[in-house]
């Protein structure tokens, strides 16, 4: 064998290896959408089967059935049945167990001002309707009594809930299915892939981690931030997310259990966390806080970070955790 032939044999193993390799580890991916958990929810994955638009339909069915039991304006589901029974007693689900912890722990550091027993009084705003009104200022004060997550009880086994009191969990629970919904995934032949729900993302096993924007909050076509992350979540709280105008004023989702009415002067909360529930959940608490005394809480959580957008003076300012910086974090401000 001659030097020429020799080079050529190298060349095709060469090319015969590459090939086998590219066979060996070739993936596929895909992104869908679908309306679930009243918004938009985005699913991407990779997998080494062709098969990968099932396996996301699947995780979007796992997703339906995690929203059955908590979406609050279904009947049936297993909190609006709670929050309109006259019992006091009910049967401990392993989810509502999860959550409450954490809404208990939002409650300690806000001291109160997040409570999930606001239902009533969050019910009084009307946000949704054609026809918004104010909720008149007596009405309002007599709701507000019902507002006492201390006087909810709960272990493993069992809740006790106060004759009037309702629970809302809409600060928790998108954030809590996207986490038991990415670990679904994990146990999927998925090698990576995320979640999107708008106010709440989770990322997992990419190589480079995906570039993530935060809306401007009074520009819907435009960012005002972004950064990077991985094996993380998001989560996104907005007065540009739910709400309406009288008289020139913005009325938003996001009250103060103490007083009742929506915060005021800040316009966005983002927290990333490794749990989606937990930077749910957060950024709503933090939000009934200044931005100064919520940057102090931040400070002191392990694996935590927030940026908070909010008015100064007339101009949109914002207030970073140290550790933001980490996720090569960019902002037009």
């Amino acid at each position: 064998m001659n030097r020429r032939e020799i080079i050529s044999l190298i060349i095709l193993i060469i090319v015969v290896c590459y090939g086998a390799y590219q066979y060996i580890t070739r993936e596929y991916s895909e992104t869908r959408s679908k309306y679930i958990l009243d918004t938009i929810v985005e699913i991407s994955a990779t997998s080494k089967s062709k098969n990968v638009g099932n396996e996301i339909e699947k995780v979007f069915s796992f997703i339906q059935n995690m929203e059955t039991k908590f979406d609050e304006y279904n009947p049936e589901s297993m909190i609006s049945q709670i929050n309109a029974s006259d019992a006091e007693e009910f049967p401990m689900d392993p989810d509502l167990f999860n959550m409450l912890q954490m809404a208990d722990s939002l409650w300690q550091i806000t001291e109160g001002s997040f409570d999930p027993t606001i239902k009533p009084v969050w019910d009084l705003w009307h946000f949704g309707s054609d026809t918004p009104v104010i909720p008149d200022s007596l009405v309002l004060k007599e709701e507000l009594k019902k507002v006492n997550f201390a006087a909810l009880k709960y272990n493993e086994t069992t809740l006790y809930k106060p004759k009037g009191m309702q629970i809302t969990l809409g600060a928790l629970a998108k954030g809590y299915i996207l986490d038991q919904a990415l670990e679904f995934m994990r146990s999927r032949p998925l090698s990576r892939g995320f979640i999107n729900s708008r106010s709440s993302m989770s990322f997992y096993g990419y190589k480079v981690a995906p570039l993530v924007y935060i809306q401007h909050p009074r520009n819907n076509d435009d960012s005002i931030a972004s950064f990077r992350i991985n094996n993380q979540s998001v989560g996104t709280s907005g007065d540009y997310q739910q709400f309406y105008e009288l008289d020139g004023k913005r009325y938003h989702h996001i009250l103060n259990a103490k007083t009742g009415l929506p915060v005021e002067n800040v316009f966005s909360v983002t927290v990333i966390s490794p749990q989606a529930a937990w930077a749910d959940g957060l950024s709503t608490a933090l939000f009934t806080l200044s931005p100064e005394q919520a940057i102090d809480i931040v400070g002191e959580m392990n694996d935590t970070n927030c940026v908070i957008y909010y008015e100064q003076e007339g101009s949109i300012v914002s207030l970073k955790s140290e550790g933001i910086r980490q996720f090569e974090f960019s902002e037009k401000i």
